[in-house]
């Protein structure tokens, strides 16, 4: 799997800007240039959403009114165009997923270019928020797994409407009827169902997997849906408004030495270190179930790693693409650079 081109209309800071990869690319520039909107543009046309913006719209370019993003891949010698546009109308913003010109779904749309991405920003995934977890969990099990993909497709529909019955519940526009919850939590029952198996599949492999660079376990701390459950927790729902269990209140956990939990007992250097494992683990998982190897984008993370795991991370490269960006291209060691292509967006702001 090679990314060979990639153009960017009106996305982030891009007005029309085009990028062409070899096997290893390094993206060098200062801070705020751009480089990370780069790669923020890949990993978007892999799994249909940004893993920095809030919301999918905030990536459209200020004044703006749509974006998009298009890149050529080869896939074992065959050329197929990708495509995202995102449109931004006073009705409400879309998306539109685009496979050789021809419009798809965005559950097909995610099977064409996996990727693993690396920041400095993961080390928030061991110490902040459950729904940092969640979505990083997710952001795996939505490249792996079409299944997956419809279930939480799925559940999301219908938990919204679920809760959209609550609120009016809540507010006194409308009085609780059994029979309007009946349909919503049959298909949160079936979906919740599909997630949880799936996630636990992936903490299951985890664990068992070998770990080369640092050992720890992972704990799976699911929230199930289930009618029984519901009946339980219904008049704490009523009372808030919203639904109280189920796969988006679920949190991952990692723990060593002892059961101690990384986030609370483990130094920084370790909790980096539990990250670079997990991204190895990723990358061989998403090689087992795509059959195909996922491009890695390294997103100025030489700056945080010791000479070791820069030693580790360097011996992956040649397994994969690689897109990596960096503030200075000393931090990036010799051998790679020698059989890179440097990219250097200062030049091209100055063209």
């Amino acid at each position: 799997m090679i990314i060979s081109t990639l153009k960017l209309t009106n996305f982030r800071s891009y007005k029309k800007s085009s990028f062409s990869f070899s096997v290893i690319t390094i993206i060098v520039g200062p801070n705020t240039i751009g480089k990370t909107n780069i790669l923020e543009a890949i990993h978007f046309l892999s799994i249909g959403k940004s893993f920095r913006a809030e919301k999918d719209v905030d990536t459209i370019s200020l004044l703006a009114d749509f974006s998009r993003i298009d890149a050529q891949i080869l896939d074992d010698l065959e050329k197929i165009e990708l495509a995202l546009l995102l449109v931004k109308r006073p009705t409400g913003f879309s998306k539109r997923f685009l496979i050789n010109g021809i419009g798809k779904r965005q559950a097909e749309f995610k099977t064409y270019l996996p990727t693993v991405l690396f920041a400095p920003s993961d080390l928030e995934v061991i110490s902040g928020s459950p729904s940092l977890r969640r979505r990083y969990i997710n952001s795996i099990l939505f490249q792996a797994s079409s299944e997956y993909r419809r279930a939480f497709s799925i559940f999301e529909k219908a938990l919204k409407q679920r809760n959209r019955l609550l609120h009016a519940i809540k507010t006194g526009t409308k009085s609780y009827s059994p029979k309007e919850f009946e349909y919503w939590e049959d298909l949160l029952t079936t979906n919740a169902r599909t997630i949880t198996d799936t996630r636990m599949a992936y903490i299951e492999y985890l664990n068992s997997a070998s770990k080369k660079v640092f050992q720890f376990q992972a704990q799976y701390d699911k929230s199930e849906f289930t009618k029984a459950r519901a009946e339980k927790y219904h008049d704490a729902e009523v009372a808030t408004g919203m639904t109280l269990i189920g796969p988006q209140r679920d949190d991952f956990l990692f723990f060593y030495k002892e059961n101690l939990p990384i986030s609370e007992y483990g130094s920084r250097g370790e909790q980096r270190l539990t990250i670079l494992q997990l991204k190895l683990l990723e990358i061989e998982y998403l090689k087992i179930t795509l059959e195909k190897n996922p491009v890695l984008l390294l997103d100025d993370i030489y700056s945080e790693l010791d000479a070791q795991n820069i030693a580790l991370v360097t011996s992956l490269l040649p397994h994969q693409q690689t897109i990596i960006t960096t503030t200075h291209l000393e931090q990036i060691p010799k051998k790679i650079i020698k059989t890179a292509l440097i990219i250097n967006l200062e030049d091209q702001v100055k063209s």
